[in-house]
């Protein structure tokens, strides 16, 4: 039985005791975590909204704090500030929140 290190899996239950034991499917061992980042999302056991708006949250921010020079410079009107803001910090911070 090997373990492959890419693959990871966890059980999504309000009341989990141990969902961090490996699991074992088909002679493979899968790594088993409370936690782990999906296609920009956190997955983790509990399946808590609060961790993933958290993390949607700091996202924006750094992104936010990236571009601050450019906010606060004379140089752009608050309509290209406003423009700004709509199409590179906004998308952060709402991606995949449809789902």
């Amino acid at each position: 039985m090997t373990k492959d290190n890419k693959i990871k899996c966890t059980k999504i239950n309000k009341t989990i005791t141990n969902s961090e034991q490996d699991f074992i499917i088909d002679g493979q061992v899968y790594e088993g975590v409370q936690k782990y980042k999906y296609l920009g999302s956190l997955i983790n056991s509990k399946n808590a909204k609060s961790e993933k708006i958290k993390l949607k949250i700091a996202a924006s921010d750094r992104r936010f704090y990236s571009l601050e020079q450019t906010f606060k410079s004379r140089a752009f009107s608050k309509t290209i500030k406003i423009a700004i803001y709509k199409t590179m910090v906004k998308p952060v911070e709402v991606y995949g929140s449809e789902t």
